[in-house]
């Protein structure tokens, strides 16, 4: 017989794109799910949390920045999600050409 291609190995070999896919879901979804109640509470703007909230919505628009330079085709008006959509793609197709 020596048949190696059993339906487990085929199926062990294929999840790579759809876990990863899964995984960039799970970090999108989180991401959209911050609370947003924060902004809503007008008035505490030195509330420890909403500095917080701040400090990090100016970090990640400065990676963002530094994601535009390194992305083609990625403007100023691209939102953040689809902007790691295009990222995403970009690092793809580097990973093929360099295959």
């Amino acid at each position: 017989g020596g048949h190696s291609s059993s339906p487990l190995a085929h199926q062990l070999s294929m999840p790579n794109t759809s876990s990863e896919m899964a995984a960039m879901e799970n970090f999108l979804h989180f991401s959209d799910s911050v609370p947003m109640k924060i902004r809503a509470k007008r008035g505490c703007a030195t509330h420890p949390r909403s500095i917080a909230e701040r400090v990090r919505r100016t970090k990640i628009s400065e990676r963002m920045r530094k994601l535009q330079d390194l992305v083609p085709n990625m403007d100023k008006q691209t939102n953040t999600a689809d902007m790691l959509d295009l990222a995403v793609d970009y690092i793809k197709d580097l990973q093929k050409q360099a295959e």
